[in-house]
Order: structure tokens, then sequence, then C-alpha cells
């Protein structure tokens, strides 16, 4: 009886195509929304800014709604040495909220989490850009490949908000990338990094979800008990109604 033959696990130039967009989305992305953090926030020492009243309010909302979890509050405020803290540790999911919340960015007409037209090519635009990019190259996550066309217009459509972001002096890096070759066991790493920052935003739209559920239960009974409160009462032999 013949044995069925074991499963390839070989890279494939679509499966390396997969992987440079990985690449592609998680390290030089970090990069450049680490720079464009450190040009948008606001001046002096992180530390120091970080402990400002009016950022330090905003930042420990965030961490009561679960938007920051405990790990990344240590990276924020460190307990031992705080002028310690360095944006160098940030990871882009960090990045991102830092860059939504503290730094004076302008939310798009679309909004945070909808792909801006391609008519808006505002900083905040392309900052998005990058989570939705992010978003379409994992949908390819289950079988980790992509065709070369389909890797073509992925990669000028990354390639040119990141540019934008980080200036013309990034295209010969990313140009490189492309081009660069990948071993296979680094192929596996930028995948799992790319996995890593899709759980960090799932983890916290689920806590979202959950707080907006909490709210809606909240308001509804709320309004169940002002319609308890306000509900008119009929008087025994009264036609009318007394309030």
């Amino acid at each position: 009886m013949a044995t069925a033959a074991a499963p390839s696990f070989h890279s494939t130039k679509e499966t390396t195509n997969y992987a440079r967009l990985c690449r592609l989305l998680v390290d030089v992305s970090a990069r450049i929304l680490r720079e464009t953090f450190e040009k948008r926030r606001p001046t002096g020492d992180l530390h120091t800014v970080l402990l400002s009243p009016p950022v330090h309010a905003v930042l420990q909302s965030l961490r009561k709604k679960g938007i920051l979890n405990p790990s990344q509050w240590g990276q924020l405020y460190p307990k031992a040495i705080k002028s310690a803290v360095s944006s160098k540790n940030f990871d882009i999911t960090l990045l991102m909220v830092l860059l939504r919340n503290i730094c004076g960015l302008v939310r798009p007409a679309t909004g945070w989490d909808t792909l801006p037209p391609a008519t808006d090519t505002t900083l905040e635009a392309d900052i998005v850009r990058i989570k939705c990019y992010r978003n379409t190259v994992y949908g390819h996550a289950s079988e980790a490949s992509v065709d070369d066309p389909t890797f073509n217009q992925y990669w000028k459509d990354i390639q040119d908000a990141l540019v934008r972001l980080g200036g013309a002096g990034y295209q010969s890096a990313i140009d490189d990338l492309k081009k660069e070759c990948m071993d296979p066991d680094f192929e596996e790493h930028s995948k799992e990094l790319l996995n890593q920052w899709v759980a960090a935003e799932v983890s916290i739209k689920e806590r979202l979800d959950e707080m907006a559920e909490h709210f809606e239960h909240f308001d509804k009974s709320l309004d169940e008990l002002k319609d308890a409160i306000v509900s008119p009462i009929k008087k025994p032999g009264d036609k009318g109604i007394v309030y």
C-alpha cells in the first residue's frame, strides 16, 4: 500500500511575498511610526511629558478602559528608573494609541478604522492606512501566501504611505527590502510579529466592545428606572391621570 506524500512547507515565491509584506508592515512601519510619534508628541523629556497632568490623565483613562495593558503601562511608567522610558521600547500598537490620543492629531473624516480615500494623503490618513493595509495583508494569514500581482499592488500602497510619513529617505531602504534574500526562519519570525500585532488590536477591540455592551445595559436599566418613576398612576375612581 502506497504511503501518502508528506505535506511540504518549503518557502515559495508566494510565501516569501507574504513574509516580505509582514516585514514591511512590522519592521519599517514601527520605525516610521516611532519617528512620527517623536516629532508630534508634546515637547520635553518623554518621562516628564508622560507625567504631566493632561497626558497622564488621558493615559490613565485608557488604562482603566483596558486599552493600555499592564505591560504597556509598565513601558510608559517604569517602576525602577522613570527617566529610562523610551519610545524605542514601544510596539506598534502602543505607538498607534499614543499618536491618536496625546499627539494632537485630527481624526480623519472616515474615522480611525476605515481606509481613507486615495485623495486624503494627510499624516492622520496615512497612519490609518498602515492599520488597514495590515488587516488586508493579514487576511492572507491562513495560507501565508500572496501572488505576485497582489503583492506588487499591496507593496506600492503600503510603500507610498510609509514614504509620505517617513520621508523620501526611506524609499531606497524599502526598495532594498523588496529584493533582499529572506531566510526561512526570518520569514516565520516576521509572520509571527504580524500575528502578535493583530492579536493586540483584537484584544483592545474586545475590551471596547465589552464596555459598549456594559454601557448599553446600563442605559437600558436607567431608562427602565426612569419609566418606573414617571409612569402614570391612576387613583381608584379617578378618570384622569395623576403624575
